[in-house]
């Protein structure tokens, strides 16, 4: 993954913590899960939550 790649949600904007009950749905991304939200899907890292895409 390149530096470009990587969007940190504003935490502000999503005072939320996604999680296995948490009621958002998920879809495998790969090595992690991704949660779907607000139309778009977040995906833990770090300690805060990235930008992964919008939810086709």
């Amino acid at each position: 993954m390149t530096a470009s790649a990587h969007r940190p949600h504003d935490p502000s904007d999503h005072p939320h913590v996604h999680g296995k009950n948490c009621g958002h749905e998920t879809i495998e991304h790969g090595d992690h899960v991704d949660y779907l939200h607000d139309g778009h899907r977040h995906a833990e890292h770090e300690g805060h939550y990235d930008e992964h895409g919008k939810v086709d």
